[in-house]
């Protein structure tokens, strides 16, 4: 178990105790609800001032807190700063600097979850401490610092994941990664970030901003972006993954990887294969993928053998990998199958979504249920349009819009080919349920957290592991 040293606590929060701590402190928590016997309650001031929790964490088990501000009515070992979130990530920098093993950073547009998981998988679980869930900005990046244990972790995976500027390079400087994977710079977030190019500069803040001197693993569609070309012209301490076979060997700095599908009599197979400088090329097998996901596991299986993961550990590892809850889940019931891909969206994430649809139900009727895609700024209904456009349209399929953001998706689909009793626009989730319930064929969900799509699944749909997928999808 984890135990902080009070004073080492106070140097690294630039405080001072108010009545030092007599029982062990073996963890952080911001929740007074959720705390546990041992740990210390920061008091964040958010949209509720945590302060006024003390007495509630106190009572549920804090053994300190870490406050602004002295309340003398709870009688609570208080640790006094200037601003606990400072503080809050001084100690989490402090702690991370104590850390033996490999600490991996990883960000990008979209993409971030499904590569810390797959990374965290080959890389063995049981010696890798990951981001938890989605707890990926200023508060959740210092709670998985925090609980970095020499004891029991050779490697940290630490999902970063930003919406305004400047946040990158607080969580840069906490994170300190010894290794980088950028998995996407695109559209998104864009009411904080302002611009795609402000997208790149944020991310590449994650490596530029490092206590260290990382290694930083990007795909080559980055290079458009300054922030990274000119990583690429400097030509040291980084790599970038390109799509295809090498002609010949591949540079010190670039890698290579393709996606090779294979027919057989239980249908396609896929295998990932990776060329690496001064490594021979290896094949693995992958699940069905999206083009997205597929790059994502590519990125992961790279990252781990610059860590000294052997291939034939990531081979027996990777098999087991599984999208999470709401990320590219494929599930059946009643010989149909529904696609629920609706954890969050942007641009690119939808586009990736769409196509793996499309191409693994052709000939099949396809139900397109749509939300909208979140904090777009005032690009957000022509970015909508293009994704639309862009749909391979079949006479068999059928739309439904959910909400005013994915009805600007509507005219989209008609440049695209649709005709007008192809579309619906629907403004909530009862108004559509019956025609998701009655569709006979294949369904995806797709949209950003907030359309809550899953709600539309039948009870009746399972995991696809445990039923017969019909030919053709």
């Amino acid at each position: 178990m984890l135990e902080f040293d009070p004073q080492l606590l106070a140097e690294w929060a630039m405080g001072e105790w108010k009545e030092t701590p007599v029982k062990p402190i073996s963890g952080f928590s911001i929740d007074s609800r959720t705390i546990t016997e041992g740990e210390m309650f920061v008091a964040i001031n958010a949209e509720r001032d945590g302060h006024d929790f003390l007495g509630s964490a106190w009572d549920n088990g804090a053994c300190a807190g870490l406050v602004n501000r002295v309340d003398l009515s709870v009688p609570m070992p208080q640790l006094v700063v200037s601003e606990t979130l400072t503080s809050f990530h001084g100690i989490a920098k402090g702690h991370r600097g104590t850390f033996d093993g490999s600490v991996v950073g990883v960000t990008g547009s979209c993409g971030k979850t499904s590569t810390k998981d797959t990374l965290a998988l080959i890389m063995g679980e049981e010696e890798t401490l990951c981001t938890e869930g989605n707890l990926n900005n200023h508060l959740g990046v210092p709670l998985t610092i925090l609980r970095m244990n020499n004891d029991r972790d050779k490697y940290a995976v630490v999902e970063a994941g930003i919406n305004q500027v400047g946040e990158m390079s607080m969580l840069a400087r906490t994170i300190s990664p010894d290794l980088v994977i950028v998995t996407l710079v695109g559209h998104s977030h864009l009411e904080g970030l302002g611009s795609v190019e402000n997208v790149a500069r944020e991310k590449a803040m994650l490596f530029e901003h490092s206590q260290v001197n990382p290694l930083v693993i990007f795909p080559e569609d980055c290079l458009t972006f300054e922030s990274f070309s000119k990583v690429y012209e400097d030509g040291e301490n980084h790599i970038v993954l390109k799509e295809g076979e090498p002609s010949g060997s591949p540079k010190s700095n670039e890698a290579f990887y393709s996606i090779w599908t294979e027919t057989n009599e239980d249908g396609d197979s896929l295998s990932l294969r990776l060329w690496r400088h001064g490594s021979p090329f290896f094949s693995l097998p992958l699940p069905a993928l999206s083009a997205g996901m597929a790059r994502n596991v590519a990125l992961a299986v790279l990252a781990a053998c610059e860590l000294g993961v052997s291939v034939q550990e990531i081979s027996e590892r990777l098999p087991q990998y599984r999208p999470s809850a709401l990320r590219g889940r494929r599930l059946q019931g009643r010989g149909r199958t529904y696609f629920v891909d609706c954890y969050n969206a942007n641009p690119a994430s939808m586009k990736d979504s769409i196509d793996y649809f499309t191409d693994q139900c052709k000939g099949l009727p396809r139900l397109f249920v749509l939300g909208g895609m979140e904090e777009l700024g005032d690009d957000g209904p022509i970015l909508h349009r293009q994704v639309a456009s862009d749909i391979s349209i079949e006479e068999n399929d059928s739309f439904i819009l959910m909400g005013e953001k994915a009805s600007w998706m509507a005219d989209g689909l008609l440049d695209g080919g649709a005709n007008e009793d192809q579309v619906m626009v629907l403004s909530n989730l009862d108004d559509a349920r019956p025609f998701v319930e009655d569709f006979d064929g294949a369904v995806l969900f797709k949209g950003s957290r907030l359309n809550e799509l899953e709600q539309l699944l039948p009870a009746w749909a399972v995991d696809r592991e445990n039923v017969e997928i019909p030919a053709g999808c």
